[in-house]
């Protein structure tokens, strides 16, 4: 090979956006774009190395032998580091050529979507075979015993309502883990509080708890007001269930010194949370009170919800709790455009 068709295959490779190697057909590497040294961590001066240096994997390596033994193209997925790649394999002329695609992000999303369907299913299985049931059981004691009727329909008033709770919440949760770049417009996040815990007043007089807001008369964020509103909303309805009668729930928006983060807590005088259980009670599905939460009608997706609504945002929420003694929720959000966003 001469070595003007060296450094013109050399020029291929470095204007290919994915990783590429291309190697000699005595596996020497004599030509690595950027993208495949960062993709591979392959070492600054492996252009003359054999294959299993340049590729830093030994499935990859074994891959190139079996191209150059069959000239059959090769395709397969490794794991480096923390990164899912998918890696071709293939015959150019007299070379090989080495392509490196960076799959993390789909097999994340992959993975997600599949936890999903199976949490989904298991969640929903429950009211489902309720409601199944409770119908059958109307079905027979409208003739033989008519006086449970009232009952049976409230049961299956209960299920359906829990039903109908939770497909909305797995919806809101499918969208924000699924969600690629915003596009964020300026939110006013005091008025948008303000409203939010005004539409709790009714549940809060029910519950016998007092609502306390303390928020400035404006505060501009970059956001999207659905998915704010769905923070502040499932923050102040736990804060509610999960409060006694005669207790408070405190809500307080400020910006802090630096003017670059808003901080919004949501602050309760409720039952509270073991340390034991605070460590996970931002996942899915994840209830800290089952029993509680199925006479409240909780999902267990509130706070996953809010997690990643506020993550999306370029943001962060924390908890602090004693068992018996309340919970209060601390969520930071900037003030500007996160780089990520458009």
């Amino acid at each position: 090979m001469t070595a003007r068709h060296r450094s013109r295959r050399r020029e291929l490779v470095e204007s290919i956006a994915q990783g590429a190697v291309l190697l000699s057909d005595d596996g020497q590497g004599f030509a690595i774009n950027e993208a495949a040294r960062e993709l591979l961590a392959i070492p600054e001066g492996a252009r003359a190395r054999t294959a299993e240096d340049v590729l830093t994997h030994p499935a990859l390596a074994e891959a190139v032998d079996d191209v150059l033994d069959t000239a059959q193209p090769v395709t397969l997925e490794i794991d480096r580091a923390e990164a899912r790649l998918r890696v071709n394999v293939s015959m150019l002329r007299d070379e090989v050529l080495v392509l490196i695609t960076d799959r993390t992000e789909e097999h994340r999303v992959d993975e997600l979507r599949r936890d999903f369907v199976v949490n989904a299913s298991h969640e929903l299985k429950t009211p489902v075979t309720s409601i199944q049931a409770l119908a059958e059981a109307l079905s027979v004691v409208c003739h033989e015993q008519p006086e449970r009727v009232p009952e049976l329909v409230g049961q299956l008033g209960d299920e359906a309502a829990r039903l109908a709770a939770l497909v909305p919440d797995l919806l809101d949760l499918r969208r924000l883990e699924e969600r690629g770049p915003l596009e964020l417009a300026s939110v006013d996040l005091a008025e948008l509080v303000r409203r939010v815990v005004a539409n709790q007043i009714d549940r809060a007089e029910d519950l016998e708890v007092g609502l306390v807001v303390d928020v400035p008369s404006e505060v501009e964020i970059p956001g999207i007001v659905g998915d704010l509103q769905v923070v502040v909303r499932n923050l102040v309805r736990n804060a509610l269930t999960y409060n006694r009668a005669g207790g408070t729930v405190e809500v307080r928006l400020r910006t802090l010194d630096d003017d670059d983060t808003v901080e919004l807590v949501v602050a309760d005088t409720g039952v509270g949370i073991a340390s034991s259980e605070l460590p996970r009670i931002f996942e899915r599905f994840y209830r800290v009170d089952p029993a509680r939460s199925r006479a409240t009608g909780g999902t267990g997706l509130g706070l996953s919800i809010v997690r990643h609504a506020v993550e999306n945002l370029g943001g962060s929420v924390e908890v602090a709790s004693q068992l018996g003694d309340g919970t209060s929720f601390t969520v930071r959000l900037p003030t500007v455009r996160p780089a990520t966003a458009r």
